[in-house]
């Protein structure tokens, strides 16, 4: 099983996400994949992304948002992190605006592969005290450092 701590890339993380609406956070989200050269076009990507939340909001609730697809001609698990500390309205199940925002696009065909790391995912975000981490952390080291922690216990 891949680790999160092993996919997350420190160019991928984003301390400080400008973004004060879903559409935007998503977009600035996609944009540093682009950026690092892992993605070619955003807007079609984005797109995509906002017409599944249409169907069920990735903000599952305790400030957290999991947007998540498999794309068509990508070869490896990518994975972002964002964090707002103001936070954004995500249509989260629990009505708060999410503040930690963890990116995942898999291969498509992979659809057991990208569940289990979603639920990998989802069950270690479910400690108040490794949130709060993340909350904290000061460089993008740290977010991956607090991950590999938390996978390892």
């Amino acid at each position: 099983m891949i680790k999160l701590s092993e996919i997350l890339d420190p160019r991928h993380i984003r301390l400080s996400m400008k973004a004060h609406k879903k559409k935007d956070a998503i977009e600035e989200l996609v944009t540093i994949l682009h950026e690092s050269g892992k993605i070619g076009e955003v807007q079609t990507l984005v797109k995509e992304l906002l017409e599944r939340e249409k169907m069920a909001s990735t903000g599952i609730g305790e400030g957290i948002a999991i947007p998540h697809k498999l794309i068509p001609g990508l070869n490896d698990t990518l994975m972002v992190f964002g964090r707002k500390k103001e936070g954004v309205n995500f249509d989260s199940l629990d009505n708060k605006p999410a503040t930690l925002f963890f990116l995942i696009l898999g291969p498509e065909g992979h659809n057991v592969d990208h569940l289990r790391l979603l639920s990998k995912l989802a069950r270690i975000l479910r400690d108040p005290r490794f949130r709060e981490t993340l909350q904290d952390a000061g460089r993008p080291e740290d977010i991956i450092s607090a991950i590999r922690k938390q996978e390892e216990e």
